[in-house]
Formats: structure tokens, C-alpha cells, sequence
């Protein structure tokens, strides 16, 4: 394939890809601001959001890193047929984690006594079958390693917009039980879409399977350890929050606010990777001097971003909040200024997971995503014990702010060890800065302060100077990234 015709289907795949995010986005704060507002209200949307939660940590885990080694292993294969098999081995290990890993989340809601008690316990029962549609990202998988993500983009933003229609006024999704029913059958239909039309284009071919199964299984195991790190992680919080404060579900909702508010940002380097990821992967097979450029470049770009976002989250929160629509959305000002600090470092580590991932350096990840988690745990649990007992929200926050901050510096170790020549001295100059915002943020006691809001604000704007200056002259582009890439 030429290089012109392969800058450009990388560029298709990170335009549709932005759609998707875009709208699936937009669409959410719709969903958000319906079911907040009207549907539900603060208390029964904590509800809602620790079923999302405790679901979300066991189908994570049943998809287990398995669709990432699915999309390299099609993207390398040589015919049709092995990407068949691959596709065939990949459906059956799902299959058979999302079986697991239901009995296990089903056992452990009835386990613990304080879970048995919650009154959104029948909901939390009934959208654990979510966890069974494992296989489900082994067909998506299918259009990411073909660089077309039309179908996923589009059956994803159907699930969601069908969603909002019915959470209109007057629509059928007008309590916690519709809610929970209408949000599963939507997913159901759009996934039965994705997988109908993947087959397709790639068909499972199902001889030897259970070797490729097995093979694939020992590819995905590091993945799976880091999966299971990550997964936690991202949603531990949520759960611990509920069970710490069983009582008060209104302190989930407004963390999870703060979390929606600010993740919508998430996904400009998702995008970004979208397209990128793939291409690394066959540069590094191809010339490790020129993934290592490619790499340094949108390197230099990320941190440029992250400083943007993140200083314009902490600016706007407390003028968005003045609102006197937003009245009810007070309480999550602290977890909104912490939570926009963090997306600076939620962008570093999104670039140097799958940098790491592109480079076959997947085991070390294990290590750094198990002291993310711990160190989580223990953060969320002394917060709301000791440091910040009535205001477990603000808790949540600032140890997901100061986790976010380990995980860089953890992986910034390995990169230095693996991949030297990406991460120059040079360019780690604004980490200083990190760790300056981080510390200074977990001392504050958050009252609503001009401390609270100003002191970030100047640090994220010495972040953004120092990385443009660092970005001048760069000017990385996909072109510059696919120059190299294996032909198809």
C-alpha cells in the first residue's frame, strides 16, 4: 500500500473514530443531564452509577486485554485465513472469561453482607449478564485492525441516541428498573449490528481453535494482569465510595459528575491512538529508529495537550458552576478542579501504556498497573477514613489525582529502561511541574477558596509554556508516523 493511500485510511480510521467519541460524548451528557436532573435525581443516580460501576469491573475483566493482542495479531497476519483463526480463538476465549467471570461477580454480590443489603441489588443482578457479551470486542477488534471503523462508530452512536430519545420526558425510561432494562437492550441490539456485519468481513475459521485459543491465551495473559489492574482501578472508587458511605449514594453522584464532566476530554488522545497504535506496531517490527521518532514527536504533542485540557477544566469549573441551573451540581466543585489536574496526567499514561503495548513491552505494565490499583485502594480508603471522612467525593478525587501522577512516573521509568531514546531529559521538564500541582493539591482542604482554583491554574499554565516551547518546531503529523510503516 502506498504511503499517501495508508496516511490516509489512518486518518479515516482517526476521523470516524473522533465521531464516535465525539457524539457517543455528547450524547452522554445528555443522558447525564436527563437522568440527574429529572429521571432519577442525585440519590437514585449513585444507584445507577455503582450498577455501571460493579458490572463495568467484571466485563472489563472478561474481556481481559484479549481484543488489543486480537488487533496487532490481524494487523500482522498474511492471509485471510489467519486472521480467521485468530478471530475464531479470540471468540471462544471471551466466551468462555465471560462465563467466569458472571459466576464470580454473581458470587460476590451475594458474599458481602453490605451488597446483599443495597436496594439496587436485583438491577446490579440483572445487568451482570452484560459481562456474558464478552466476545462481543473480538468483533470490534475486526474493524480496528482493518483501519475501518464505520460499523462500531455508527451502531454505537445508535445505542446511544435511542437511549436518550426514551429518557425524554414522557419516554419509557422514567425509573431506576426501565433504566437499567433500556440501557442493556440497546447495547444488545447495537453489538448484535457489529458482530453481524465483522463476520462479514472476517469469518472465524474454527479448525485447530482450541491451540490458537490457548496461544492466544498465553499472548493476552500479561494483558490480562493489567487489564484486571486497570479495570479496578477506573472503577474501584465508585464502589468503594458506595460501600464507605452506604447511606449517602448522592456522594457517588456527584464523584461520578465530576468524572463525566472531565472524562469527556478523554477522548481527544483516544482518539489520537486510535489511528497511531496500529501504525507503531508495524513500525516497530519494520525499524525501532523510526518508531522511536515517531514516537518522541506525538510524545512532545501529549504533553502539549494534556497542559491545555487540564487548565482549561480548572479555569471553567467554577464559573460553570455559578449556574444557578447547576445549583444541584455544587457539592462536586472540589472533584471537578482535582479531576481536571489529573487529565493531565491521564493523557501521559494513555500515550506511554500504548507506546509500551506497540513496542511487545506489555509484561512490565503488569507491575506498574498493580501499584496504580493498590496504591488507589489505599489512597480512597484513607481519605475517607482519616484525611477527608465527610466528603468522600472530594476523597475520590484526589486519590485518583494522585494515582494518576504514580502511574507516569512508574511508566516513565520503564519507557527510560526500554525505550531511552524517546523520552529525552528535554522533554520530561513538565513533570516537575506534575508533582508540584499534585502535592499541593492533595494539602488543600478544599472549602471553596481562591486557593483551591488559582494555585492550580498558574501551575497548569507554566506546564502549557514549557511544553509549546518544547513542541516548537516539531510539527508531528500521521504522515510523518506512517512514512515507514510495512506495506499491506
Amino acid at each position: 500500500m502506498s504511503e499517501d493511500r495508508l496516511f490516509l485510511r489512518v486518518a479515516r480510521v482517526a476521523g470516524y473514530s473522533f465521531l464516535g467519541k465525539a457524539g457517543a460524548k455528547l450524547l452522554g451528557v445528555g443522558h447525564y443531564v436527563l437522568l440527574f436532573f429529572l429521571v432519577l435525581k442525585a440519590d437514585l443516580y449513585g444507584q445507577y452509577s455503582f450498577i455501571l460501576a460493579y458490572v463495568g469491573i467484571f466485563a472489563g475483566l472478561a474481556e481481559g486485554g484479549v481484543a488489543g493482542i486480537l488487533v496487532r495479531e490481524m494487523a500482522r497476519a498474511e492471509s485471510a485465513a489467519d486472521k480467521g483463526r485468530t478471530l475464531a480463538s479470540a471468540l471462544l476465549l471471551l466466551g468462555l472469561q465471560g462465563v467466569l467471570f458472571w459466576l464470580l461477580a454473581v458470587a460476590v454480590l451475594f458474599a458481602v453482607p453490605t451488597f446483599r443489603e443495597l436496594p439496587e441489588l436485583p438491577w446490579v443482578l440483572f445487568f451482570s449478564a452484560t459481562i456474558l457479551l464478552a466476545p462481543y470486542s473480538a468483533c470490534e477488534g475486526i474493524f480496528r485492525a482493518l483501519l475501518d471503523m464505520r460499523v462500531p462508530v455508527w451502531a454505537n452512536l445508535l445505542r446511544y441516541g435511542v437511549f436518550l430519545l426514551g429518557l425524554l420526558p414522557g419516554g419509557p425510561f422514567n425509573s431506576l428498573p426501565r433504566v437499567v432494562m433500556g440501557w442493556w437492550g440497546c447495547m444488545v441490539v447495537s453489538m448484535a449490528v457489529v458482530a453481524w456485519l465483522g463476520f462479514g468481513r472476517v469469518s472465524p475459521v474454527w479448525g485447530g481453535v482450541w491451540g490458537g485459543c490457548m496461544g492466544l491465551f498465553r499472548e493476552s495473559a500479561p494483558l490480562f494482569l493489567t487489564r484486571l489492574s486497570t479495570v479496578l482501578y477506573y472503577r474501584i472508587d465508585q464502589v468503594m465510595l458506595r460501600l464507605f458511605f452506604p447511606e449517602q449514594s448522592e456522594h457517588l453522584a456527584w464523584y461520578v459528575s465530576a468524572v463525566k464532566l472531565t472524562e469527556a476530554f478523554n477522548m481527544l488522545p483516544a482518539v489520537l491512538m486510535e489511528g497511531i497504535y496500529p501504525a507503531l506496531a508495524g513500525l516497530w517490527k519494520e525499524s525501532r529508529r523510526a518508531f522511536e521518532e515517531a514516537a518522541r514527536r506525538v510524545w512532545r504533542l501529549f504533553v502539549a495537550l494534556a497542559g491545555i485540557v487540564a487548565l482549561g477544566i480548572v479555569w471553567g469549573a467554577p464559573l460553570l458552576l455559578r449556574f444557578k441551573v447547576l445549583e444541584e451540581l455544587r457539592p462536586a466543585w472540589g472533584p471537578l478542579v482535582l479531576l481536571g489536574c489529573a487529565e493531565a496526567a491521564v493523557f501521559l499514561n494513555l500515550f506511554l501504556f500504548q507506546v509500551l503495548i506497540a513496542a511487545g513491552f506489555q509484561r512490565p505494565l503488569v507491575g506498574v498497573t498493580g501499584a496504580m490499583v493498590f496504591g488507589n485502594v489505599a489512597m480512597n480508603a484513607l481519605f475517607f477514613t482519616v484525611l477527608l471522612p465527610g466528603v468522600g467525593h472530594v476523597g475520590a478525587a484526589a486519590a485518583t489525582l494522585l494515582t494518576e501522577c504514580l502511574g507516569v512516573v512508574l511508566q516513565i521509568s520503564l519507557m527510560r529502561c526500554h525505550l531511552p531514546q524517546i523520552l529525552i531529559p528535554r522533554a520530561l521538564l513538565p513533570l516537575g511541574l506534575l508533582a508540584a500541582l499534585a502535592l499541593l493539591l492533595a494539602a488543600i482542604r478544599w472549602d471553596q477558596g481562591s486557593v483551591e482554583w488559582v494555585a492550580p491554574t498558574l501551575i497548569l499554565a507554566g506546564w502549557v509554556g514549557v511544553s509549546l516551547g518544547l513542541l516548537h518546531g516539531e510539527h508531528p503529523n500521521l504522515r510523518a508516523l506512517t512514512r515507514r510503516t510495512p506495506a499491506e
